[in-house]
């Protein structure tokens, strides 16, 4: 393929992209309930990570695995809760896309025109990101102000980052649930079962590390079943700037990082290889029957 090619190629795609994103953004007008919903969630989660702050606190099997002190839970929980809501846009707003093509009729004509399928279900994933980062970014800020945190810059930039990271590593399991949408009927409620066991198991709730503090074996093999996952690494990254040094990383910091870039890119790949076995049975079969 000619360089030429290659430009128009990458123009055509970040056309699609781009005009995708702005159908979103100026779509999200039609539903104003939906914003509101979102400052809600954001409002209601950062204040009950607060709340946890205040009244729980870590045993020592977590503190002396971990490195996180007792009285630091409302910070434990609050990236919990930022990275659980960037991830879950990465991983639902591919998935609702393909079902709203489903309920309308439209998802066979996009899989049987040469528009670029890739970017069509970024879109969603982006503007709803996009979205996300104006609720979020304000009380966010607010909450570590109110946790004294706020004048560290290091800290507050390093842990956006690693939410950026965390939307642009979790858009293959977006990718992967659409894919499997098309070609599974109703597989939502599996969908929703598989991202919450996912979120367990890299940590949301309970750091991987102390996972041996509940039970030696089966603790070991969770801890190892988490480093599959690129998720893991998110909330782990995410804990180490916040946290400083004192926190115990699963891997060193720079081997994360690689196989955070390594795992997402495993989950990439397959889920281009369902696109593929989507796009044929689209060719072959059509998708109206779905």
């Amino acid at each position: 393929m000619s360089v030429q090619n290659v430009k128009l190629d990458f123009n055509y795609n970040m056309r699609v992209l781009g005009k995708g994103i702005w159908r979103d953004l100026v779509n999200i007008r039609r539903y104003k309930m939906r914003l509101i919903g979102w400052l809600l969630n954001m409002t209601i989660g950062l204040g009950a990570a607060y709340i946890f702050g205040v009244i729980l606190r870590f045993n020592t099997i977590t503190v002396s695995e971990t490195g996180i002190l007792s009285t630091q839970v409302f910070v434990f929980f609050a990236g919990g809760l930022a990275l659980g809501t960037f991830a879950d846009t990465a991983t639902w707003a591919p998935l609702g896309r393909v079902q709203q093509d489903i309920h309308y009729g439209t998802l066979e004509a996009v899989f049987v025109t040469p528009s670029n399928r890739i970017s069509y279900l970024l879109a969603p994933t982006l503007s709803d990101s996009i979205l996300n980062l104006l609720f979020f970014v304000p009380s966010y800020l607010i909450i570590l102000g109110v946790h004294g945190s706020l004048t560290n810059g290091y800290v507050v930039g390093t842990t956006i980052l690693i939410v950026l990271l965390t939307i642009v590593s979790m858009i293959s399991f977006g990718l992967f649930f659409a894919m499997l949408a098309i070609l599974v009927r109703r597989i939502q409620p599996v969908a929703i079962f598989l991202n919450n066991i996912f979120q367990f198991v890299c940590g949301a709730l309970i750091p991987v590390q102390a996972f041996i503090g509940m039970n030696k074996t089966g603790g070991t093999i969770l801890k190892y079943i988490a480093h599959i996952f690129p998720y893991t690494y998110c909330y782990d990254l995410f804990r180490f700037y916040m946290f400083g040094p004192t926190y115990v990383t699963l891997v060193p910091v720079w081997l994360e990082f690689v196989l955070l870039f390594v795992s997402s890119i495993g989950f990439l790949l397959l889920a281009m290889l369902l696109l593929r076995r989507v796009e044929k049975k689209a060719k072959d079969t059509g998708l109206a029957i779905l």
